[in-house]
């Protein structure tokens, strides 16, 4: 089974996650904190960046994959997730900055709204059934 879109989407959080990690750790060694945030802000936002990338990829690749298993390859999904992308880019610089920061409005935003497009389509398309 050929799953582009979804595996192009797996592949891209992957190593935005491995990037955000290895961030967190050279943030631990730089400031020798083992557990938690040693009260470092820097290492702090580098810790929710990472986690809230871990929050959000796996139910939206689980839901691509359904959707992509069940309507294919639509320019619907691309779309779908080129936002969910961008919004995971945009929101991991931006939780980088000290302050709340329009890269970290919009990727918010984005990926809201990818989520529930994604969400309200793959309803709709297991309501229709699968594609003939």
């Amino acid at each position: 089974m050929h799953i582009p879109v979804t595996g192009f989407a797996a592949a891209v959080c992957g190593l935005l996650l491995v990037l955000l990690a290895l961030r967190v750790s050279q943030l631990r060694m730089r400031h020798r904190v083992a557990l938690g945030d040693g009260g470092h802000g820097v290492l702090h936002r580098a810790i929710r960046a990472h986690a809230n990338s871990t929050e959000h990829a796996p139910i939206f690749l689980l839901m691509s994959l359904c959707y992509e298993l069940s309507a294919g390859s639509s320019w619907l999904l691309i779309g779908l997730v080129a936002l969910f992308l961008l919004g995971r880019l945009s929101l991991s610089w931006g939780l980088s900055r000290a302050s709340i920061n329009a890269a970290r409005r919009l990727g918010a935003g984005l990926t809201y709204l990818s989520q529930l497009a994604l969400a309200l389509a793959l309803l709709a398309q297991l309501l229709r059934g699968p594609v003939a």
